[in-house]
């Protein structure tokens, strides 16, 4: 029996509430949606980060189309090397090269932007800009360098969707129907629809022709951000603000950050594997094991109970920062160890605890033979529990879960006050990511409380879709609505549904 089933048995109509309230949420948020993948209220731009989320939303949603023509103008601008003269000649649209700023979230370089020359542009070559800026004509790098998570999650979200349109290629609903992704992209993108300023227009590629063009653009990035890894122990580094929390100067190994790149190695793995490239995606899994021992090796807290992240001692950093402050953003480890698991799931015996088995099997080997380390799937799926209960202990407040355990106090370039942004606030985004660790890990008890603070029998709780909430006051604050927390939630809420589904098949058969 597993853990969804004993709970569905213990609290029928706890479990009957919470699948209500999901689909609540989904219809409610469903509007959302068809507006563009900028994070919605005053952002006209594209995130790198923020899109990867709002895509797969979408993706999900139905909007084949769409999405693939979004992910085609991303990956467009792709920071390169090379001049366009030497370009790939398959170009998708029709976009100039903008110009590329970094450093306005650097307290190395005075919180100042500067124009990349072709030298940084070397240094950064096969990263993606943490902003696509279509009105203003240019991309920006927020840091000192590109941020590992926006790329990596774009490389992620980019893999899953292409694997997935490959499986319904393969797998029409009906043969004498063509599959919806195999149609042109003869149309144009009107951005100005979206907040965005360019018509970008696309011609007629295959879905096979897409993917040749963009497996090349991710394994260049890949290229970039294993280089991450300066001093080869499996964990990528980080500069000041080079992440989803660009004030809290977090410097060093940061597990979110990890959790990331995991995810980009496991999706990309998967899509090579089912492209043919056996070789290239037997590598990725090996890089991907890699850095998941080098997390459980060095980032794993048997006195907090939890993995912390490990950040340099530096003179712009809060001390708390260093005391092994609990953040919430950690619960995205706990996603990528249970990303991509579709093959493990079937391979492992049925009695198994559902979220035990998508925990990835190729794990229980040694970390390091000299020391005689290794780390078996139950041991790592006890630390995945033991971390669920210590953010509720820690960072949960006043029923809701914080960015942040406790108040930083330096913060840069922009000052925080307590409550505010990334300052022990409430995040939806980050919320949705909680929520869909938990679910991946049988807290269906937890995922209906969250899910109730958003949606009631009554309708949706507004205040809860926007960027922030203080957790005070419980008064929204920044943009609304944040497109980027609606469409995390949205995607932790199809999942349980989903996996609702699946137990339900599980029960028929």
């Amino acid at each position: 029996m597993t853990s969804l089933d004993s709970e569905e048995k213990e609290k029928p109509k706890d479990k009957s509430n919470f699948i209500e309230l999901l689909n609540k949420f989904i219809e409610f948020t469903q509007i959302e949606v068809d507006n563009g993948i900028n994070p919605g209220g005053h952002y006209k731009a594209v995130w790198t980060r923020d899109a990867a989320f709002i895509l797969k939303d979408q993706f999900l949603s139905g909007h084949f189309k769409i999405v693939i023509q979004q992910i085609l103008l991303i990956w467009s601008n792709q920071i390169t090397a090379i001049t366009e003269s030497q370009q790939q000649s398959f170009l998708y649209c029709s976009l100039k090269t903008k110009p590329l700023l970094y450093g306005r979230g650097s307290p190395k370089m005075d919180f100042n932007p500067i124009i990349a020359n072709d030298n940084d542009k070397r240094k950064f070559d096969g990263a993606l800009p943490t902003t696509i800026y279509y009105e203003k004509g240019f991309c920006e790098v927020y840091g000192q360098n590109p941020d590992i998570d926006s790329i990596a999650l774009m490389i992620s979200t980019t893999s899953y969707i292409l694997s997935k349109l490959l499986d319904l290629k393969d797998n029409p609903i009906s043969k004498s129907t063509e599959p919806v992704i195999t149609i042109s992209l003869d149309e144009s993108i009107d951005n100005k629809r979206r907040g965005e300023s360019e018509i970008i227009p696309f011609s007629k590629f295959s879905l096979t022709d897409i993917i040749n063009f963009l497996i090349p653009c991710m394994l260049k990035a890949i290229k970039y951000l294993y280089y991450k890894d300066i001093d080869n122990d499996g964990l990528l580094e980080q500069e000041h603000n080079e992440d989803w929390m660009d004030t809290t100067l977090r410097i060093g190994k940061v597990v979110y950050s990890q959790a990331c790149w995991i995810l980009a190695l496991k999706n990309l793995s998967v899509l090579l594997k089912k492209v043919g490239n056996q070789i290239e995606s037997k590598r990725l899994q090996e890089i991907t094991n890699r850095a998941i021992l080098a997390v459980e090796d060095k980032m794993w807290s048997a006195n907090d109970g939890c993995y912390i992240d490990l950040l340099d001692a530096d003179l712009h950093l809060d001390k708390k920062m260093h005391n092994r402050l609990v953040t919430q953003d950690i619960s995205l480890y706990l996603v990528a160890l249970t990303e991509a698991a579709e093959e493990v799931k079937e391979k492992e015996e049925s009695n198994m605890d559902t979220s035990y088995k998508l925990i990835n099997s190729n794990l229980d080997i040694r970390a390091d033979h000299s020391k005689n380390k290794s780390y078996s799937n139950n041991i790592i799926h006890q630390r995945c529990l033991s971390t669920l209960e210590v953010l509720k202990q820690r960072a949960w407040k006043n029923n809701l879960p914080l960015v942040t355990e406790t108040e930083i106090t330096k913060t840069g370039p922009w000052l925080l006050k307590t409550n505010e942004y990334h300052n022990h606030t409430f995040w939806p985004w980050i919320t949705g990511i909680e929520m869909l660790a938990r679910t991946r890990f049988g807290k269906i008890d937890d995922c209906s409380f969250l899910i109730s603070k958003f949606v009631s029998n009554s309708g949706i709780n507004s205040n809860m879709l926007y960027e922030w909430v203080n957790p005070l006051t419980f008064q929204g604050s920044g943009a609304y609505p944040f497109r980027t927390g609606i469409s995390s939630l949205r995607i932790a809420a199809i999942e349980s549904l989903i996996q609702r589904d699946n137990l339900i098949q599980q029960h028929q058969q």
